[in-house]
């Protein structure tokens, strides 16, 4: 399969969520480490914490006991930028409480105050945001794609 082919299966399959919340998230230089730069796992638990925080938002604080579909579903990118430094692209979608303008703000300020520099808005269409997803998927830059635990088909 090349790369034309995996970014046209990832946007039919992520079109059919009608995602709430499209977010860009850059960890701070002062993060650029071989935690952050080589392998990951450090970036993906600050992005779950900010997962998690939303969850408390939209939920309330026991939000996996009280969800029966388990919180907030997302899909994000992760992109290297040129000195190594990660970033995030992604996609949220709340299946039964809606996302407020304050909660939105709250995403991006969260991410602000503990990480780095962040983007959060209500996307204008939902083609846009998943073409943006995944204009990287399958080239040499190496994109790589990730959905939530909950991720199904919507109803």
């Amino acid at each position: 399969m090349n790369a034309l082919e995996l970014r046209e299966g990832w946007r039919a399959f992520l079109a059919r969520y009608p995602w709430d919340v499209f977010i860009t998230l850059t960890f701070d230089r002062k993060h650029r480490s071989y935690r952050y730069a080589r392998q990951g796992e450090k970036a993906d638990r600050d992005f779950r914490r900010l997962i998690r925080f939303v969850n408390e938002k939209l939920y309330g604080r026991r939000w996996s006991r009280r969800t029966k579909h388990g919180g907030v579903i997302w899909v994000r990118v992760m992109e290297p930028h040129e000195d190594g430094t990660l970033h995030y692209h992604a996609a949220l979608h709340s299946p039964s409480e809606s996302f407020t303008p304050q909660l939105v703000q709250a995403i991006r300020d969260w991410w602000q105050a503990n990480l780095g520099m962040a983007r959060s808005e209500v996307p204008k269409s939902r083609e846009a945001v998943v073409a943006y997803l995944t204009k990287n998927v399958g080239d040499s830059e190496g994109a790589e794609v990730d959905i939530s635990f909950n991720f199904r088909a919507p109803d």
